[in-house]
């Protein structure tokens, strides 16, 4: 297995026919990646090491910051994560834990953002904490907001009951 520790800095910017544009610098431990989309940014990924495995770029100590508009929508931290170049999605893995600007809190072992669909979404074990009840269940989609949450699962909760 080929494994290459590499300071990455890599501005993704999308021109007119969608084409990416990457700068690559090997040698240290830490990795800063920026997606955007027709010149939005969408999330920042950062990451202590990172290890170049094929068109994936596998990272440990990792947060991603998630974009609406201008302004920072959410952000995760996780154990490892990795972003797959060619369909741009990205995965967080361990403990996850994210926070949205509305101060709603998700906690996962696993956690993956299709870009496509421009939704976040596990299989795993999940527990959100939001205003003033707990809900826990298995498996969820939501958008980068966490602006609406479905279960995959039946779901138990704790606290007040928001309409």
């Amino acid at each position: 297995m080929w494994k290459v520790l590499l300071f990455l800095l890599l501005f993704l910017s999308c021109g007119e026919k969608g084409e990416i544009r990457e700068k690559v610098k090997p040698g240290a431990d830490s990795i800063e990646v920026v997606s955007t989309d027709n010149g939005r940014k969408m999330w920042i990924m950062k990451a202590k090491k990172v290890v170049e495995r094929g068109d994936t770029l596998v990272g440990f100590g990792v947060s991603i910051t998630f974009f609406s508009g201008d302004k920072p929508s959410s952000q995760l931290w996780a154990d490892s994560g990795k972003y797959d170049q060619v369909s741009g999605n990205v995965s967080a893995y361990g403990e996850v834990y994210v926070i949205s600007s509305d101060s709603t809190e998700l906690w996962t072992g696993s956690l993956h953002w299709d870009k496509k669909r421009k939704v976040i979404w596990t299989d795993d074990p999940v527990k959100i904490r939001q205003r003033d009840r707990v809900l826990y269940g298995r498996g969820l989609e939501t958008d980068e907001e966490i602006s609406y949450i479905k279960f995959k699962s039946p779901v138990r909760g704790e606290g007040e009951r928001l309409e």
